[in-house]
């Protein structure tokens, strides 16, 4: 990870549109749950915004030069349209076109096709465990594991290597070494994104049963990270230096996102986002990195304190 200090006004790099607040799975750990709750049977633009309203987020990314545009949600590929926005974004010459998802429907093979001849050329696929029975309960979904194992191998079939998000959470933490095996040994992987659990959404609900700390997390990151470091691209998103020192470069909360998001009646840097939404402890002021970490999330400094935290010499 290039850590980037460039000036605040300066263009985005990528913009992300929050699509749709409707989902196929039940993740335990789902930032968006309560939204996608409220959006359930609903009719409105914030359950599935505009078509018209996504294609003006695809032209604001080229207006500002960006060079990439993200579907996002909820699950964005329950979007019958997204095909035909997906075009749209390569016709206004946007060159990463990226989908997020469960990868459920992908493992339709004229859909992930019908994707693809459509422009998207990166897939954020989140599989959180390589066991059937673990993955399936935290989508919340039986079956769901097979269909996206399936959705993986049909997008390396047609050529597409797959970005895989792994949110890290009591559930899973301690397996993490044996799921990126599993996925290094079976499918073509382009990078691994190890996300420590935001304490919000569907984890507020639950935060004793699912959330733990993050210096008992680290050490399986640490270990990931060496497993899949030579093989793929790795990042490290909702950690600090502190509790991974020797692996700083992989975090990429040290850097910028340099991501636009959109939303309903909403428009947001994730990197100013986060300044505000962040917490340090005093002894921070000591670390090397003080200048470049913007610290805890403020939910987790409420329910965890900050004692794990130890300045960088």
């Amino acid at each position: 990870m290039k850590v980037n200090l460039k000036n605040k006004n300066e263009k985005s790099g990528k913009v992300e549109s929050l699509v749709i607040f409707r989902c196929n799975c039940r993740c335990i750990m789902c930032s968006m749950g309560l939204q996608i709750d409220r959006s359930r049977g609903g009719t409105d633009y914030h359950a599935i915004r505009p078509f018209e309203l996504i294609k003006k987020d695809i032209e604001k990314a080229r207006d500002r030069k960006a060079f990439g545009f993200a579907f996002s949600g909820g699950e964005a590929t329950l979007r019958k349209d997204l095909p035909e926005l997906a075009s749209y974004a390569r016709e206004l010459g946007l060159e990463h076109i990226e989908v997020q998802s469960n990868g459920r429907i992908y493992a339709n093979r004229c859909y992930a096709e019908k994707l693809i001849k459509a422009g998207v050329n990166n897939f954020v696929i989140s599989l959180h465990s390589h066991i059937k029975e673990i993955s399936d309960y935290i989508m919340g979904v039986p079956g769901a594991f097979e269909q996206t194992i399936q959705g993986i191998k049909n997008l390396n079939e047609l050529g597409q290597l797959v970005k895989i998000n792994i949110v890290l959470m009591k559930q899973n933490y301690d397996l993490l070494e044996e799921h990126v095996k599993f996925l290094l040994a079976n499918f073509k992987i382009k990078e691994f994104r190890f996300t420590f659990v935001m304490l919000e959404g569907n984890v507020a609900e639950d935060i004793e049963g699912i959330a733990p700390k993050m210096l008992e997390v680290a050490p399986h990151i640490e270990r990931a990270i060496d497993i899949a470091k030579d093989q793929v691209g790795c990042f490290v998103y909702n950690m600090v230096p502190c509790l991974l020192p020797n692996y700083v470069k992989y975090i990429n909360d040290m850097g910028t996102f340099d991501t636009l998001l959109l939303g309903p009646e909403f428009e947001t840097s994730l990197d100013d986002s986060r300044k505000t939404r962040k917490t340090k402890a005093e002894q921070c002021l000591g670390c090397k990195y003080n200048d470049l970490c913007d610290g805890i999330w403020n939910r987790y400094a409420v329910e965890f304190g900050t004692g794990e935290l130890m300045p960088v010499e």
